[in-house]
């Protein structure tokens, strides 16, 4: 048997590269302070220090920045574990703004 390559089927590439780079501008305005060396595998809580509130606030600066509707109902704790987690959920559960 071959292997099976599991991919997510609504996870949009272009739009998961194009949230991580909005995530970099936005997330030091969000933060009030400047953040350096961020990446995908950045601590959202631990290491930038968000909490619920700047969570949220991210959140809505990413729709209005991208024009797009995030559906948070299905979101949880493993999602907002690190930039690279959040931006995929994100990528995945985008809904179509109409």
């Amino acid at each position: 048997m071959g292997s099976v390559e599991v991919v997510h089927p609504t996870q949009d590439t272009e739009l998961l590269g194009r949230v991580t780079d909005s995530m970099a501008e936005l997330l030091p305005r969000v933060l009030k302070r400047e953040v350096t060396g961020l990446g995908a595998d950045t601590k959202l809580f631990t290491e930038l220090g968000l909490s619920s509130a700047s969570t949220l606030e991210l959140l809505l600066e990413l729709e209005d920045e991208l024009e797009i509707q995030i559906d948070v109902e299905e979101i949880d704790q493993a999602d907002l574990e690190t930039v690279g987690t959040l931006a995929a959920y994100i990528a995945a559960h985008t809904v179509a703004d109409e």
